[in-house]
């Protein structure tokens, strides 16, 4: 890990052929780079144990890869087939460049959604065994669809997703409350996913009233533009299961959305997928008093009943 870290570290961002946004995000991230490829790491190293410790065997799916480390860091420990899937072209063309600065990445990277990759992988004749997710399952609009999809590709495939949207850690809920009600009400000029619905009920209404207007825009929330339109045809008012939870109308991408386990396994009981889950760690590669803490707490966070302390949650599907 420390030769990635390094090569990865050392590399001139600022120079480098990618979109700004996918710069500023690596540049954040990177004084905590160390952290998040602990926790790659970790899991691929599971992945590889449940697989005879053979790790040319595994078809990966890096779903939502973003910058693609994960991918890059399967393939440092010989990941026998990698593909990298996010719906953004420019996380896309990041992951391409950095491969090729590091000198290895993914196999194939594939534009789109898991509808996409069904049809990439019908296309291949390729039927990937793992797929892991990282912060990535909290924003995807439709699970059902989702998860659907994807078992379309293999009955038997097995998911790992970390999602810092964990029901258990009440600071953490406290905390992702306050950004969805940012996003959903608006802030610095900046339109919120409220008014964005209304105005959208409102140019197919021109004839409604400002009441049932803001009762169509308070009673759509979590709902894509499409869908809130067709909400209101039918006169079927939506209800999300945390009051709190939302998506932005123009992307279908909820806002760090919190649902429950119980509801994680609904979804899954359609395929006849079992669900388990443990808490994540805290950073403990930092060498200061909170590096300490971290150290002292992580053992316990594993444990069910100090998920209420662990900073994120990984979700291990069909993985026994």
């Amino acid at each position: 890990m420390d030769i990635m870290l390094n090569k990865l570290q050392q590399l001139d961002y600022s120079a480098l052929p990618i979109s700004t946004y996918s710069r500023d995000y690596i540049l954040r991230m990177l004084p905590h780079l160390g952290y998040y490829l602990s926790i790659y790491n970790r899991l691929l190293d599971k992945v590889i144990s449940r697989h005879g410790n053979d790790p040319s065997k595994i078809i990966l799916v890096d779903y939502g890869g973003g910058h693609g480390f994960l991918s890059i860091t399967a393939k440092q420990k010989g990941i026998g087939t990698v593909i990298y899937v996010d719906y953004n072209p420019k996380a896309a063309e990041t992951v391409a460049c950095l491969s090729k600065e590091v000198g290895f990445g993914p196999d194939a990277i594939v534009v789109g959604d898991a509808k996409t990759l069904q049809q990439w992988c019908l296309e291949h004749h390729t039927t990937p065994n793992i797929l892991m997710g990282m912060d990535v399952i909290e924003h995807i609009y439709r699970l059902d669809t989702f998860f659907s999809d994807l078992f379309a590709i293999n009955p038997r495939l097995e998911m790992i997703f970390t999602t810092g949207s964990t029901p258990y850690n009440p600071l953490v809920v406290k905390r992702l409350h306050r950004i969805m009600l940012h996003d959903e009400l608006g802030h610095d000029q900046v339109k919120g996913f409220r008014e964005i619905r209304r105005t959208a009920i409102a140019q197919h209404y021109p004839a409604m009233d400002n009441e049932t207007l803001n009762y169509w825009a308070e009673n759509t929330r979590g709902m894509t533009i499409a869908d809130t339109l067709k909400a209101v045809e039918q006169q079927k008012p939506f209800t999300v299961n945390d009051p709190y939870n939302t998506c932005d109308p123009e992307t279908g991408s909820w806002t760090e959305r919190i649902l429950p386990i119980e509801e994680y396994q609904r979804l899954l009981n359609t395929h006849h997928a079992s669900l388990q889950v443990t808490g994540g760690q805290y950073n403990a590669t930092r060498k200061n008093l909170k590096g300490l803490l971290a150290r002292l707490i992580n053992p316990l966070t594993r444990l069910k009943a100090f998920r209420a302390v662990a900073p994120y949650i990984t979700l291990f599907i069909n993985m026994q």
